[in-house]
């Protein structure tokens, strides 16, 4: 009964739509979205493009800069393979601040991206199971620290990251230690369980990135050609309308009912590799035509393109977008 009376109290009021690409349908609260691609991709960039949505503070004709400060929702990122910058993020979202609101000077700048960036939370678990337990803390934490507060986005950057670590362990404990096994749940299972409690009680949108290890399809478009990967995570949730490139077929052992509480895809956006230089074979020790080559291409940007798949439209969108240097700014572009 006390869930019952959460679910249909809810957690949240705010209406929020994410125009992605025009002609497309919008990311709306309750979305789950995943992002994949290999390494250097784009995929977290791309998570700080859908984040400033949430950041951002919702301009309205005659609002103060205390109105302001207060407007906009809470961002809950789960970093889980330490690749988001929040300096990064900082500088792109001071930048669109000082373009959506011109007529504020300076220090009313900075005070808004303060007000901005104090709604955003950022945890590091180091394993899959310390994913789960913090998920399930969720409730506990937002009452506690943010009561406010509605929570409006969460990310979990990458979803990949301890994998097939705990996957490895879990099969060698199958192995030679059944007994202790036989009752216990899959850790992804139990990440998405968990996931799938916050989806019900606060209806975020969602953002999944995932790593793209093997390649199965190649769309060629105006844009350059986008790549489309096998699903390597088991019991994953899937797109419906996917399955015609063979990217999205089910894994073995697939079963959904597994899972208390299962998760619905509502986008799957694909990430190609960009064609930029990568990091010495060396290790740490980078050579300066090396040093140089990254220099120009983050003066100049770096283009990155890719498709989108969504369970309400037919067919995937290609699209690009523009990774630049100093501005951190991101274009998002699609075929009409």
């Amino acid at each position: 009964m006390p869930f019952q009376l959460l679910t249909a109290v809810r957690c949240y009021t705010t209406p929020i739509t994410i125009p992605l690409f025009d002609g497309h349908p919008p990311i709306g609260r309750g979305d789950v979205i995943e992002i994949q691609g290999p390494a250097s991709s784009g995929k977290t960039h791309l998570l700080y493009q859908l984040l400033l949505y949430f950041m951002l503070p919702w301009a309205k004709s005659g609002s103060t800069l205390s109105s302001l400060a207060d407007q906009g929702t809470s961002a809950i990122i789960y970093d889980l393979d330490s690749s988001f910058d929040v300096l990064r993020f900082r500088c792109l979202l001071a930048k669109r601040i000082s373009c959506l609101f011109p007529i504020f000077g300076a220090t009313e700048h900075a005070e808004l991206v303060q007000a901005s960036l104090r709604r955003l939370h950022i945890f590091r678990p180091r394993s899959q199971s310390q994913l789960v337990a913090s998920l399930k803390y969720l409730p506990s934490y937002h009452a506690t620290r943010m009561p406010g507060n509605e929570i409006g986005f969460l990310a979990i950057d990458s979803i990949s990251t301890y994998y097939w670590l705990e996957r490895l362990r879990e099969e060698q404990d199958h192995h030679f230690a059944p007994e202790k096994v036989r009752n216990r749940s899959d850790t992804l299972c139990n990440v998405l369980t968990a996931l799938g409690d916050v989806i019900q009680s606060y209806s975020p949108v969602v953002v999944l990135t995932n790593w793209g290890l093997r390649a199965v399809a190649q769309v060629h478009h105006s844009h350059g050609s986008a790549v489309l990967y096998k699903q390597h995570l088991r019991h994953f949730p899937m797109l419906h309308n996917m399955s015609s490139f063979g990217a999205r077929s089910a894994p073995e052992n697939y079963d959904k009912s597994i899972i208390s509480r299962p998760i619905v895809l509502a986008h799957h956006i694909s990430l190609s590799c960009p064609t930029t230089s990568l990091p010495s074979a060396r290790g740490d020790l980078v050579s300066r035509q090396e040093f140089r080559d990254r220099e120009e291409t983050m003066e100049e940007g770096r283009k990155v393109v890719g498709l989108i798949t969504s369970s309400l439209a037919q067919g995937s969108r290609p699209f690009e977008f523009l990774i630049s240097g100093d501005a951190l700014t991101q274009k998002l572009q699609a075929d009409s």
